[in-house]
């Protein structure tokens, strides 16, 4: 008669247990860290309109308008990045921002809608269209007051 073998480990169930708690841990932190990468994102995204929107009330103050971007109209939402960029080149180059701030955490260019007072429309505003990348779904933020309507 052959003597009883003690073997040395872990049984198949038990390995399949530890692996799926560790799959399961892994799974909620993942999740959490997804919730923390956007409120980051949201984060930098009120910081950078807030930036902007003093820049441009320091500009409004200095020059009597805001920087043009080539529309007054409220349908106009989303300039074109050619003309956004010739808003920040504008507040970078006179010392307005220290700074560029071209486009959102997203990658999208940040809503400017330029309806100054001496063009006698009403507020303007500035704003991301947020992760979604489209605008008034309610994921962006803002829209931020730059200047109330005349």
């Amino acid at each position: 008669m052959m003597p009883a073998r003690h073997q040395k480990g872990f049984t198949l169930i038990e390995l399949l247990v530890v692996i799926s708690l560790i799959s399961l841990l892994a799974s909620m932190v993942l999740a959490s860290l997804s919730s923390a990468r956007d409120k980051a994102r949201y984060a930098r995204a009120k910081s950078d309109i807030y930036q902007l929107r003093t820049a441009m009330l320091v500009y409004k103050d200095d020059r009597g308008e805001l920087p043009p971007i080539g529309d007054n109209c409220s349908a106009c939402f989303n300039p074109p990045g050619a003309e956004w960029k010739l808003v920040i080149d504008d507040l970078v180059n006179n010392g307005y921002l220290s700074g560029r701030i071209d486009t959102d955490p997203w990658g999208n260019y940040y809503g400017y809608d330029d309806n100054d007072c001496n063009a006698g429309s009403s507020a303007s505003y500035v704003f991301t269209a947020g992760a979604d990348k489209i605008n008034w779904t309610g994921d962006e933020y803002g829209p931020v007051l730059i200047t109330p309507g005349c």
